[in-house]
């Protein structure tokens, strides 16, 4: 398989997924200034340029969290589960995080991230008070789908954790503050730690998303 990204959360996803399973990859990562996301040959893979998009066998496809699917898939159900259902409740929880998340998410990062460092202009503070108001309502809701376990659904570890964990270092370079949800916290913690992550992150410059640096 072969991956063409930015270093962005879209793309650690990607990552993590296929360290956890292993699936095999090459990575083309591209800069955003040379626009090589724009050329002819990538809007064949994705028809509105974007990343991460994938090559397989001859065939394309895009859309972070589907690519992330078809490698569980070809991994043997790999974070996946065994029965329709338990890849109904896998989907459940990718679909819950991605749909309600991201978007305080990627304020946190636009605002405190790409805003203040590609582009030279202030962090809108409001908007990521705002944002922080809307994940104090909606971080408690994953605390409490942990509880005592270590992954998502359980203590087998699946794709609703490598993709949840993806969005949420944000935390790692903005203001973003989890640490009221003390079940989260340590998932968050531990992921951090997996060899899965540390062997992706190598692949980064800086080991970041966005080339930028952990906070300390």
């Amino acid at each position: 398989m072969k991956i063409y990204s930015f270093a962005t959360f879209n793309l650690t996803k990607l990552l993590y997924t296929a360290q956890e399973v292993g699936q095999t990859y090459e990575l083309v990562l591209y800069s955003p200034e040379k626009m090589q996301h724009k050329s002819p040959e990538h809007l064949a893979r994705h028809p509105l340029g974007k990343v991460p998009a994938v090559e397989y066998n001859g065939q394309t496809l895009f859309e972070s969290n589907a690519i992330c699917r078809l490698m569980a898939e070809l991994n043997d159900n790999k974070l996946y589960g065994s029965s329709p259902m338990a890849r109904a409740k896998v989907n459940q929880w990718v679909d819950f995080i991605t749909l309600h998340y991201l978007r305080p998410l990627s304020t946190f990062a636009w605002e405190e991230g790409i805003r203040v460092h590609y582009f030279g202009q202030k962090t809108d503070q409001q908007a990521c008070q705002a944002a922080q108001k809307e994940l104090d309502e909606l971080l408690p809701v994953l605390d409490r789908q942990i509880g005592d376990n270590a992954f998502f659904l359980g203590n087998d570890i699946s794709l609703a954790d490598t993709v949840g964990f993806a969005l949420l270092q944000i935390e790692s370079f903005t203001s973003l503050d989890i640490s009221a949800n003390l079940n989260l916290q340590r998932w968050y913690q531990a992921m951090a730690q997996r060899p899965s992550v540390q062997k992706a992150l190598e692949q980064l410059p800086g080991r970041g998303i966005f080339s930028f640096t952990a906070k300390s």
